[in-house]
Formats: C-alpha cells, sequence, structure tokens
C-alpha cells in the first residue's frame, strides 16, 4: 500500500529551505565601498527603484508600480570573508505560476572579475514569507573575492543587509572599464520572465560579458513605447547604447506604428550619436498560421523599415535585429508558457544579441 505522500523538501535535504541559523555575522547595509548597480536613480533617491519616485512626467499606473520590481539590481563589491550572507525584506511575497520563486523573489551570487564571473548560488527562503537570510557560501581561507549579487526580477525589495565575518574586509569592486550605460526599454521578457534565477535574464547575462552598467527598464505587460519613458530615459546619465525591445507589448500593430517612430524621435533629439538598436520580438508558439502570424510579420517588416528609413535619413548609428531567430531552430523547447523563455531561451537571446552589441559599441 502506498504511504502517505511527502513534501520532497522533507525528504530530500539539498532541497530543504531550512538552514543553520546564522551567527557570529556582521550585517551592514550596502553603501559605499558596495556599489549598487543597476538603478539609476539610486544616488538621487537611495531607493531599489527602477524609476524615480516621483517622475517630471505622469506615467501609466502599472509602470510606476512595476519599476519597485528590482530587475537589473546589483550589488558589486570584493571581500575577504570566508562566509557572505544575505538579509533581505521584500514588498511581498511570489506569487507566480510559471516562474520560480528565487527568480521572483531571491538573489543569487557570482564570483569573479567582469568578463571571468562564475555562479555561486542562489537564495533559498521561504517563499510565502516576507523576508530571508541565506549563507550564499562558507570557505576555508581569507581571500579577497570579487562578488556580484543579483536582485530579484519580479519583486520589490525594501531592505537587503550584505553578512559577513568580523573584521574581515569589505572593499569597492573593480571598476567598470567603461562608463556608459547600456539602457533596455521593454516587456516582461526583458524584465526577466521567467527565469528560474535573476543572473539567468539576459540582461544579466549580457552583464557578465559586457564591462558596462545595464540598466533593466522591462516593465511587464506594459512597456508600450509611451513618449514619457522616452523622456525618463533620456534622464539617465553616461548612456553607451540605447535597446529598445518593447513590440511584444504593443497589441496592436498600429499601437506599434504610432509609438516608435515617436519614441526615437525624442531619444535622438537629445541624444543623435547614442548607438541605437530596435530588436523585433520572439516568434509566440500559440500563433497560428493566419492572422496572428501575419501581424508579427507586419511588425517586424515595420520595424526594420522604420530603421533604414533613418538610416537613410543619415542616422548611421541605429540598428535593427531581427528578434524571430533569437530562440533558434527549436524555439518551441525555449520558453515556459510559449512566449516566456526559460534559463534556456535567455542564453539564446544573449548569445545572439552580444555579438550586436559588440559591434555596435565598437
Amino acid at each position: 500500500m502506498a504511504g502517505k505522500s511527502k513534501q520532497a523538501w522533507k525528504l530530500d535535504r539539498n532541497m530543504s529551505i531550512i538552514g543553520e541559523p546564522l551567527k557570529g555575522i556582521k550585517w551592514q547595509s550596502p553603501k559605499p565601498p558596495v556599489v549598487v548597480a543597476g538603478f539609476a536613480w539610486f544616488k538621487k533617491e537611495g531607493i531599489f527603484r527602477r524609476l524615480p519616485r516621483r517622475p517630471n512626467w505622469k506615467i501609466n499606473e502599472n509602470v510606476d508600480s512595476l519599476a519597485n520590481s528590482t530587475a537589473g539590481g546589483q550589488l558589486l563589491f570584493r571581500t575577504d570573508s570566508k562566509r557572505l550572507a544575505i538579509r533581505v525584506e521584500l514588498t511581498a511575497p511570489a506569487g507566480m505560476y510559471h516562474m520560480p520563486a528565487t527568480g521572483q523573489c531571491g538573489f543569487d551570487c557570482y564570483l569573479g572579475a567582469p568578463g571571468k564571473k562564475s555562479f555561486a548560488g542562489t537564495a533559498k527562503f521561504d517563499h510565502t514569507k516576507l523576508s530571508y537570510e541565506h549563507l550564499f557560501y562558507e570557505q576555508a581561507g581569507r581571500n579577497l573575492r570579487e562578488i556580484t549579487l543579483n536582485f530579484p526580477l519580479y519583486q520589490g525589495v525594501k531592505r537587503v543587509l550584505i553578512g559577513t565575518d568580523p573584521g574581515s574586509r569589505l572593499l569597492s569592486p573593480i571598476p567598470y572599464k567603461n562608463p556608459g550605460k547600456i539602457i533596455f526599454y521593454g516587456t516582461s521578457i526583458t524584465q526577466g520572465g521567467c527565469a528560474s534565477r535573476p543572473g539567468m535574464a539576459f540582461t544579466n547575462i549580457l552583464s557578465r560579458r559586457f564591462n558596462h552598467e545595464i540598466i533593466n527598464l522591462g516593465f511587464s505587460g506594459n512597456g508600450r513605447g509611451e513618449p514619457e519613458l522616452a523622456k525618463l530615459i533620456l534622464e539617465i546619465e553616461n548612456p553607451a547604447c540605447y535597446v529598445l525591445d518593447y513590440e511584444a507589448n504593443c497589441f496592436s500593430t498600429e499601437l506599434l506604428k504610432k509609438t516608435l517612430p515617436e519614441f526615437i524621435r525624442i531619444l535622438r533629439n537629445r541624444n543623435p550619436r547614442i548607438p541605437l538598436l530596435v530588436i523585433s520580438r520572439i516568434p509566440w508558439q500559440h500563433e497560428s498560421a493566419t492572422q496572428n502570424r501575419k501581424d508579427f510579420g507586419e511588425r517586424r517588416k515595420f520595424e526594420r523599415e522604420t530603421v533604414k528609413r533613418l538610416e537613410a535619413a543619415g542616422d548611421k548609428r541605429i540598428y535593427f535585429l531581427d528578434g524571430s531567430n533569437l530562440l533558434g531552430r527549436d524555439s518551441e523547447e525555449c520558453t515556459v508558457d510559449g512566449a516566456h523563455p526559460t534559463d534556456l531561451g535567455f542564453m539564446r537571446m544573449a548569445d545572439r544579441i552580444e555579438p550586436v552589441l559588440k559591434k555596435i559599441l565598437g
């Protein structure tokens, strides 16, 4: 007779969310020399938010709410501590059916210098609670290590503390080789849905390959090319490149045709020489071979022709990337729900976007 079913985390210690209580840890807020990256307004406002608290232009209330999700945020520092821990207070618990709590609400950790970063662990926590502590590692030697901690993708963070051994050093990270910021504007996919952990969002994958700060302005379901967002993007200092990846949130071809030329015009009026890349959306597996597929092709054609027209008019730093090829030939195996990429899908996207960005950035 079959026994009573038990939860897997009670049977497999590797799946347990219950760890040993953290003792003897020194907790510190992420102040200098720690660098808080990925939040363009952090130096002015001191909060983990992707847009200003009170924008100079009225924005959609959904965008305003999604700006509290900390996608793309990073803590960068060096430490010789044998132990590295984190203490987090969230704004809400996990609650999505198709995205792991580790991606929504977790932090993950990478070790190494820019271009050589390697994954070191993901926070374990009770996804029904608003706060957690996690020990990323405990090592024997007191070697100086370069640390990157990636913020949650789909939740807000009220407070985060870094935990190290008393007497250990907390130093500034190796600075970015390139001061310019790569700024992505787009959709839920840009925001990171549905990566299993923060480091697997394609913008975070690219952050490990480019020695630039990357700003993630993906707004789930609400990246629709509003001119107010273009004006806010212009407030971000030292742009190295603009990437527009918002087609998927334009629920009609007419909306894309209305917003894209104006969005580009606003950016170009201020920064005509900053590279600008337009990416058409990835294919959706549920699309039929009729009207939706036709719209898909029409939108892609419009984006391509818009770029060509502006290029012919003298804009030599505007580019187009066909997103229909980003997931590869077996794209149906790269999403969790037919639209939002898995980690495999995001890696495919990063692999195909990387050489284009390298060429653009020179």
